[in-house]
Formats: structure tokens, sequence, C-alpha cells
């Protein structure tokens, strides 16, 4: 039976387990030979908005014993758009976001007549009819392993028909410390019960960085609270001797860039707004016209040096952005640092406000987009720094560790291999 919480149980907050418990654990999980209980468990962590330079932007002791023990690329590469949910399930699936079918975190549908958005307690996000491949919790569940998460982007829908055998519904005010304390509670679940397959999420450097910027004194406070909250996992794995014995992927879905006030594309300086429905706005614009697509299309095309257009099917093929249904008759996508908008909208200071601190969405090939990734564990190999890598190809790098054989998608363990032992 699958298990939902909709707010997490009191857990144990004492981390030094007791010797009676040490030794079940020990007994009752023997080296890794194949079997579904005994198979090395693998804690896959995002921080949302992690931007690959964050660890040398101010003191990490605790992500400094993971780096230095373990494997790190040099950045991980997202995929285009560089948006939350897309990122998420190309990790987790390694499919791009036009095969997953999470092209934004807001879209429409024209077969299900639906829109998608993201947030809490939003319907679609747990409805499984809007994800089209394969997450690794499915993957394990249908492999006989068992696959729990504290939080993960669409880990509470049923896709396939499946959900992990315990999972959590988003809910953005459960305590850093209570989504580590969850993973370590799971970890000490009789041999029988115990999960392969254990995930959570945090959003607090992408509020940070969305707020005051990448390079702001506030970022630094909340790089270091990620740090804190990573020393509490790094804590309490130790006390449990299993610091060497479980995997760690620790990732980020996208990077951030600064946007200005000054910096803005408006779009009502070129076309009739009520001649199209915006289904997302900025940097990516995702536009529907109501009439002649090649009339907007035309009216904006090459107005402006910080936006480029594009007829669907018509986006650069590095950005695996051509084919999905949801993937609007034009897009519209604004240079770093730029941000696409309207008169009227930026009229109102609320929401004029909000263009002052950050954002990302923008095109993978910038430096400012680009994510973290380390490794950790039997699998990684120990003090490696390797080249980056995008994230599709994670997916089939977490199957190897866990011994799965990968769904259909578009990564390639061979590019992950670099950073693992075999």
């Amino acid at each position: 039976m699958k298990t939902e919480f909709n707010v997490p149980k009191p857990v144990n907050r004492r981390f030094v387990l007791s010797i009676i418990s040490f030794f079940l654990f020990f007994t009752a999980c023997p080296s890794d030979n194949g079997s579904t209980t005994t198979k090395t468990p693998l804690i896959l962590i995002s921080m949302d908005g992690f931007r690959w330079d964050y660890f040398n932007k101010t003191e990490t002791t605790n992500f400094d014993e993971l780096i230095q023990s373990g494997s790190k690329a040099n950045a991980l590469i997202p995929v285009f758009p560089t948006k939350t949910f897309p990122n998420h399930i190309s990790i987790v699936t390694g499919r791009y976001p036009e095969n997953h079918g999470i092209i934004a975190n807001r879209m429409y549908d024209p077969v299900f007549d639906e829109s998608y958005y993201i947030g809490e307690g939003s319907a679609p996000v747990r409805d499984g009819k809007w994800y089209d491949s394969e997450p690794i919790w499915v993957t394990a569940e249908k492999q006989g392993q068992k696959a729990m998460t504290m939080f993960w982007p669409a880990s509470e829908a049923e896709i396939m028909g499946i959900r992990p055998s315990e999972y959590f519904v988003y809910d953005g005010s459960v305590s850093h410390n209570d989504r580590i304390d969850q993973i370590l509670k799971w970890l000490d679940y009789p041999a029988e019960e115990r999960p392969t397959f254990i995930s959570t999420y945090f959003s607090h450097t992408d509020s940070y960085g969305h707020q005051y910027g990448p390079d702001s004194d506030e970022i630094l406070k909340a790089i270091g609270e990620m740090d804190r909250t990573i020393g509490r996992l790094i804590f309490g794995l130790k006390v449990r001797g299993l610091f060497d014995k479980v995997n760690i992927v620790l990732v980020s879905d996208h990077g951030m860039a600064s946007v200005h006030l000054d910096s803005i594309i408006y779009l009502d300086d070129y076309i009739n707004m009520d001649d199209v429905y915006m289904v997302d706005w900025t940097p990516i614009g995702s536009i529907s016209p109501l009439n002649n697509v090649d009339e907007i299309y035309s009216k904006l095309k090459n107005v402006h040096p910080n936006m480029s257009v594009y007829k669907k099917g018509e986006a650069p093929e590095r950005y695996h952005y051509r084919n999905h249904r949801r993937i609007q008759p034009v897009t519209a996508v604004a240079r770093e640092h730029w941000s696409i908008s309207t008169h009227e909208y930026i009229a109102t200071d609320d929401h004029a406000e909000g263009f002052n601190g950050a954002t990302h969405g923008y095109d993978p090939a910038y430096k400012s987009m680009r994510g973290i990734f380390v490794g950790h564990g039997p699998a990684f190999k120990s003090g490696f720094s390797g080249p980056g890598i995008t994230n599709v190809h994670l997916y089939e790098m977490m199957c190897s560790i866990l011994g799965l054989n990968p769904a259909k998608n578009d990564g390639s363990l061979d590019s992950s291999r670099v950073f693992l032992i075999n």
C-alpha cells in the first residue's frame, strides 16, 4: 500500500542511535547482492536555484566535506527552458521537456483544454496525465524497490499508475530540519521496509536568489543555511555509520541571473495584446495568437535586439523545444538579464518590484543558468572534479547505481560514468 503524508509525522530528533538498533541495522543490511532489501540507498537532494559558483561565494564546510570525499562536476547544465519543473522532471526521467511533457512551469494543453501551473495545492501537478515519461521512483517501484520522497516536483502524482511507497504532498512550511530528519527516519526502517531511492527538495536559495540576486549578502546567508542543512544530514549519517555507505546525489535545477527595471522588452510596443493569449511570460514568452500566427510572428521577429522569436518547430535544435503539443505557435526568448512584459503590467508598483531581483529560464548556454552536481558514497570516485554534465544524463546514472533497468530516455551512462568508480 502506498502511503501519502500531507504533513510530516513527528520524527525522532535524537541522532545517536542505541547500540542495539545500530547492530540490527547492519545485520539486516549486508552488502548489495541484487536483493531488494540489500541495495545501497541513494539519496537525491535538490537545492532549487543553487548556482554553480555558490560553493565559492562563502564558507561551506559541510558541502566541502561532500565534495572533497566525493565527485563534483564543474556544473550541471540545465535543459531549456531553465525553469524549475522542466528541469526537475528531466533529472528524474532523463528526457528533454518536449519528450516528458513539462515544457514550462505554466502551460496549456489543447487536447485537455486545461492549463498546468505549479505551486502548493496545484491540482494539475498531482494529476499524472500531464507526465509523458517515467521518473526514477516509478522505475524503482516497478522493479521491486521502494522509493520514498520527502518532496520532489511531481512526486505526489500518480504517474503511469504508480506512486512512491511513501511520499509527502509539497508543503513549503515544513522546516529544513524536518525534511532531513524524515530521510534519516526512513533509513532507520527495518531492512524489508527500507527504501532504496529517497528524494528531498529545498527552495531556499531560489527564493532568496529571486528576491535579492545571486551576488547579494542575502544569498550568502541562504547558502550558509543550506550548508548547515547538509551538515545535519552528514551528522545523522555518521552516527549511524552510514556516511560512506549510502550514495548522495546533490543537484540543482538551474542558476540565476540578475534583472533590472531598465532591461524590459515591452510586447505592447509591437503588438496589440488583445490579439494574443499569453500562456507564459518571462523570460520565455509563450504566445498563442488568437487569429493570424504569421502576423504576430512577423510583428515580433527582429524588433528587439535582446529578444529572439521562433515559430513552433523552428527553435534551435539544441533547445529540444519543437515538437510537443504544449509548445505554443510563437515563442519569445529574452537574452540574459532581460525580461518580457507590458507597460500596463509594469505600471503597477507591486509588479514592477519583481523586475529588480533575479530570474532564470534563459538559454542553458549562459553560464549563469548552470547548477550543481555532487556525488558522494560507494558508487562515486573520491576527490574527483569532472566536466560539466547535462542533467538528462543523471537518470541513467542513478538507475545504474540502483541496479535498475532504465526506461526510454535521452541520456547516456557514458556521459556520467566519469564520476563513478565502476
